[in-house]
């Protein structure tokens, strides 16, 4: 079968980042974006893919441990390179990591952090030496001259993105003169190697500007909304820890683990957003694991077990129900806890708190409750 000759070929990505942003105002490689570096999510395809054996993240010298923590969370084999000043010269630096096995390499921009597997299964489908991923164009084109502005025909024009996928060879052919180009395609037209188009996504954004960064927000994946209640009961002896804070109380709530109703609240909003079985089924008190846990580290569990299953936390919105003691003067410290566990902004973490005013037991003093609220944006896949 042709598709297995395909497979037969070893093919390894390089996920080029260098550059210094300029346009952007900063590098870019490692702003972060839903969570995790661009650098992170414009890999994550090419290491869930079974046809690409090795990735190679070209960064700057600056950018290079935290490169080599993302490389480490995608667990796929790879290694980090530095590249050169221009993005020739780093695909360059990229060619020369990559073992002899690698006959087909995919030549990614870390600005592209929305690649689907569609895409990228249709650019490792296509037969020829060099396959480019391309949209039509379809708004009216004008350049600006010093004789006026002039019609472009824009029948025919191509906008190309990355991934591109050439034959190892070719590469190493197209960069043996060590020539300057917008991309690798480029190259391959301009020394009249045989080029072969699949089509593109709109939603394959390059991140160029901070505007780009709002648009892709704006078309990148579904949203979903998860709800979750914890309540735990207050006795003496206990210590009492709200969102992952540990406050001045003479009772603490009663639970398996350290009793965090505002973390527990949070944990099962994100799975339920995510359409997985709540934190009972994952962190059962019956499993002596958890006797006194810290649900800070459950909810990074909880926050990797959502991007397994393709989603990210987008927003944390918790409401605490406790007599005393004041939430008020460790809010802040609350937000940044739970920011940093899901790897948000403190701006992506709302923390608000009540009284039961007397009523009932929470009323009374004898419990902590808490509900919570998150939102979860997917990925395009």
């Amino acid at each position: 079968m042709a598709i297995d000759s395909k497979r037969s070929l070893e093919t390894a990505a390089l996920i080029v980042g260098a550059g210094s942003g300029q346009r952007f105002g900063r590098a870019k490689t490692l702003v972060c974006w839903r969570g995790e570096p661009l650098l992170y999510w414009a890999a994550r395809p090419f290491a869930r893919s079974e046809d690409v054996s090795r990735l190679v993240l070209v960064v700057r010298e600056e950018d290079r441990s935290g490169a080599e923590e993302v490389l480490q969370r995608l667990g796929k084999s790879g290694s980090v390179v530095i590249g050169g000043a221009t993005r020739s010269a780093s695909v360059r630096a990229g060619l020369a990591a990559l073992p002899a096995s690698a006959r087909r390499v995919l030549v990614h921009d870390a600005a592209r952090p929305n690649v689907s597997m569609a895409l990228l299964s249709r650019v490792l489908a296509a037969d020829g030496p060099c396959v480019l991923p391309a949209m039509s164009v379809h708004d009216a084109l004008h350049r600006e001259t010093s004789e006026g502005p002039q019609i472009v025909d824009r029948s025919g024009v191509l906008r190309v993105q990355t991934p591109q996928r050439l034959d190892r060879e070719l590469l190493a052919a197209l960069h043996a003169a060590s020539p300057e180009a917008a991309d690798d395609g480029a190259l391959a037209i301009a020394a009249g190697a045989p080029v072969r188009y699949v089509h593109g996504e709109e939603e394959n954004v390059k991140v160029t500007t901070p505007e780009d960064l709002a648009r892709l927000e704006k078309i990148a994946g579904d949203v979903r909304v998860g709800h979750g209640f914890d309540i735990h009961r207050l006795e003496a002896g206990r210590r009492l820890v709200v969102c992952g804070v540990e406050l001045p109380a003479d009772r603490g709530a009663v639970g398996h683990s350290d009793a965090d109703a505002a973390c527990h609240a949070l944990m099962d909003a994100v799975l339920g957003a995510a359409s997985l079985p709540d934190i009972g089924y994952h962190f059962p008190p019956s499993d002596p694991r958890y006797a006194g846990a810290d649900s800070i580290r459950l909810l990074e569990t909880v926050r990797d077990l959502a991007r397994e299953a393709g989603w990210t936390v987008a927003h944390a919105d918790v409401t605490v129900v406790l007599e005393a003691p004041r939430i008020g003067p460790y809010r802040e410290a609350m937000r940044q806890r739970l920011a940093d566990a899901l790897r948000l902004s403190k701006d992506g973490v709302s923390i608000k708190a009540t009284t039961a005013e007397g009523l009932g037991p929470l009323g009374s003093g004898q419990g902590i409750a808490a509900w919570a609220v998150a939102t979860l944006r997917g990925r395009v896949e």
